[in-house]
């Protein structure tokens, strides 16, 4: 009964070892997808103000042009 219950023991062991594993994996996963996430965003975000600063310049020029 012994050698059943040290079997089950390392069993649950490592069991309790490849689900922390794949845990850490996926935790791991989702961190990479945010970050890349969050970065494409800034990059959006920094292009939308470029594009704006631009328009504003163009449309303050046109406006010197055409008083």
């Amino acid at each position: 009964m012994k050698d059943v219950e040290r079997r089950i023991e390392e069993e649950r062991t490592k069991v309790e070892a490849e689900y922390r594993k794949v845990l850490e994996t996926s935790v791991e996963f989702e961190r990479r997808i945010r970050d890349r996430w969050r970065d494409k965003c800034q990059e959006k975000n920094r292009r939308i103000a470029e594009l704006e600063k631009r328009v504003a310049e163009l449309e303050r020029r046109g406006e010197e042009k055409n008083p």
